[in-house]
């Protein structure tokens, strides 16, 4: 049985770069959507603005 040659050690090395770059990618991913997310939620429970919360140039007229 002959063996076969081992694989090419550049090849290896951009495909580690490769999976570790989609796995950063990914995570990054995830981290700015989780954020997107929080923001919303964050949004959603203050309330509306009053009457009382305007600025005196807020005023109309």
């Amino acid at each position: 049985m002959i063996r076969p040659a081992l694989s090419d050690p550049l090849g290896t090395a951009l495909a580690w770069v490769w999976a570790f770059g989609t796995a950063a990618g990914l995570a990054m991913i995830g981290t700015l959507a989780q954020g997107e997310y929080s923001a919303d939620q964050d949004f959603l429970a203050h309330s509306s603005l009053n009457v009382d919360d305007q600025g005196p140039n807020d005023t109309a007229g």
